[in-house]
């Protein structure tokens, strides 16, 4: 009964210590390759269009250009996506605040929220294909006050 107590006090023999990497010199030097340097065959880059105003509707969102451009492989908007509920942003809010928050929806809370995704050969042309989509918002009032209940 005590191998697991052992095998776990092994695993975690390293806490406290100080450990030496195998890389680093090859990492200092240059020589040594990072997460970010591998370029598997065939993978593409995403990028975010983001919102140019603080509070909208997206009225309209025309991606036809982007999705024309060559090396653009796809453009996807609040009409391609499931209406998922997530948690995750960009925006420093709390967990609770986005209890209604899509991953692409055609309402815009805050300034820089994302409205499209593109996927495409390079990082480059996923930068042009973001400046191909229109998008028109119908701007909403702007929220200054929490809401009391």
């Amino acid at each position: 009964m005590n191998k697991p107590a052992n095998n776990l006090r092994n695993a975690f023999s390293t806490i406290g210590k100080s450990v030496k990497r195998e890389d680093v010199i090859e990492k200092v030097t240059g020589e040594g390759a990072y997460v970010a340097d591998l370029k598997p065959v065939g993978m593409l880059y995403g990028k975010m269009k983001r919102s140019d105003v603080a509070h909208a509707r997206i009225k309209r969102i025309d991606v036809s250009k982007a999705l024309a451009y060559p090396g653009v492989k796809a453009v996807l908007t609040h009409e391609d996506v499931p209406r998922v509920l997530h948690y995750g942003s960009p925006h420093p809010r709390s967990i609770s605040c986005t209890k209604d928050q899509y991953i692409l929806d055609d309402k815009v809370r805050y300034w820089g929220e994302g409205v499209a995704a593109v996927a495409a050969i390079s990082e480059e042309i996923a930068d042009e294909a973001l400046d191909l989509i229109e998008v028109e918002y119908e701007e909403l009032p702007a929220v200054f006050t929490p809401k009391r209940r």
